[in-house]
């Protein structure tokens, strides 16, 4: 049997489950990109203004120059950074005026106004600084932002990102297996229904499934159609040539009937013998194939009824009561179970039972040797057919059930088609046959038995 190599819905796992951690990252990488550059913009413009503001503060350049410095508690600096900014007041002569700490380190370039960069990004010392001249006032002003500051603004809030994906990641796996599952249950459904049918269940499967599997489910009904009509043709067929040989044949053994009543020479009569059992032979086999022709058809049973063993098994009895007398064999049945009522409990069709324990009880006659009894034993489980006989080798054993199967050397007039005929009507009951040789104890094939019991669930 074939495997898979592998599940679909093992790949779609692993697609999404690869694909969307690389996604998140993709995005967050993008995101702090568009951040970054958000953070410079409203950065840039808050040092442009604070510098136009620093212009409007008239000083006095008479006096001495003022470093300012943030006294305040820790308590009342709340999440002021004094190492964020910096800004520095210069006249034009480069007199500083006023600054702060971080201000005081910005060196003047009175020929230049706009923004610089100083150091790089990835360095401490790193700043953003903005000149500005006033030529009316002679004045020059410079305001500093840490660019290290801006990018780890950005790096935090990208962390905070990821890290609240990776924390999310196994509900988000297991949001993903839920929904594969989900999605795939219609398949599942499809699958259940397809185990659940026998060779004989050809009926269209349900429509009601995703729009993605029915191309499948549309496919699998027209092979389905074509699989029935291919074996109502061959069943019609075989009914057909059935019917159309049962009149030729019954002719044809009329008139050599009527010949072996003549007088003959031994190797005449021999002739003729042999005639009559190539006619029986060939009755026993298209009344076999009549009998397929109305079992394979049929998935359920139409009447449904508790099964009297007694008048089922006395219906099979006489119809091989001539047969058991041509060779001298005692027919025997035995009751096992405390009363008929208590027999092997099934409700079915008592005629189609009928044909299974006649078919049970015709092997066992052809196969026992003349004068020897084969017993029909009835009991609360099973029912069992037992003959005399040698029994069948280990090889064939498991093909008895095989149409037209008949072992090599048999010389005992048959179809092959009696063991067949009953494990359908068995299968139609929800019975099983099991077929095996008795030993004695010494380990001596002694004969043969058939038991037939209720099938046990899978």
């Amino acid at each position: 049997m074939m495997k898979s190599t592998t599940a679909i819905s093992r790949r779609l796992m692993v697609y999404l489950g690869l694909t969307l951690p690389i996604l998140w990252v993709t995005t967050a990488l993008m995101s702090a990109i568009a951040v970054y550059h958000e953070i410079n913009e409203a950065g840039d413009t808050q040092l442009s203004q604070l510098a136009r503001e620093l212009l409007q503060v008239p000083v006095d350049a008479s006096v001495k120059p003022t470093i300012t410095k943030l006294a305040l508690t820790k308590a009342q600096r709340g999440l002021i950074d004094a190492d964020e900014m910096g800004f520095a007041v210069w006249r034009q002569d480069g007199q500083l005026l006023v600054a702060d700490d971080i201000g005081q380190k910005i060196r003047p370039r009175h020929d230049f106004q706009g923004f610089h960069n100083q150091g790089r990004w990835w360095e401490k010392h790193a700043w953003r600084i903005f000149y500005l001249n006033d030529n009316q006032h002679d004045l020059h002003v410079a305001v500093s932002a840490s660019r290290r500051e801006r990018l780890s603004t950005v790096l935090n809030a990208v962390w905070i990102q990821l890290s609240l994906s990776i924390l999310v990641l196994p509900i988000l796996w297991w949001l993903i297996a839920w929904g594969v599952r989900k999605g795939t249950q219609p398949l599942l459904h499809l699958a259940t229904d397809l185990n659940k049918r026998d060779a004989y269940s050809l009926t269209p499967m349900g429509t009601a499934v995703p729009a993605e599997t029915w191309p499948m489910v549309n496919a699998m009904n027209a092979l389905l159609r074509r699989v029935d009509d291919a074996r109502q043709r061959e069943l019609q067929f075989t009914a057909n040539a059935s019917h159309e040989l049962r009149s030729p044949l019954a002719a044809l053994k009329i008139h050599t009937d009527v010949l072996a009543l003549t007088d003959l020479d031994d190797e005449q009569w021999a002739h003729i013998h042999s005639m009559q059992q190539s006619i029986a032979r060939t009755q026993h086999l298209i009344e076999q194939l009549l009998i397929l022709s109305r079992l394979d058809p049929l998935s359920t049973l139409t009447d449904n009824q508790p099964i009297d063993w007694h008048t089922t098994s006395n219906h099979a009895l006489e119809s091989v009561s001539l047969l058991a007398r041509e060779k001298h064999i005692h027919l025997q049945r035995i009751l096992l179970a405390p009363s008929w009522d208590q027999a092997l409990p099934v409700h079915g069709d008592a005629t189609l039972l009928s044909v299974l324990l006649r078919n049970l009880l015709d092997n066992a006659i052809r196969y026992s040797p003349q004068h020897s009894p084969v017993l029909l034993q009835i009991s609360t489980h099973q029912i069992s057919v037992t003959n005399m006989g040698n029994g069948v080798s280990a090889e064939n054993l498991p093909r008895l059930h095989e149409r037209f199967f008949r072992p090599a050397g048999q010389t005992q007039n048959g179809s092959g088609l009696g063991l067949s005929i009953a494990d359908s009507i068995a299968h139609l009951h929800g019975l099983v046959i099991h077929l095996d040789n008795r030993h004695d104890p010494s380990g001596q094939t002694i004969g043969f038995v058939a038991a037939l019991s209720i099938a046990m669930p899978p």
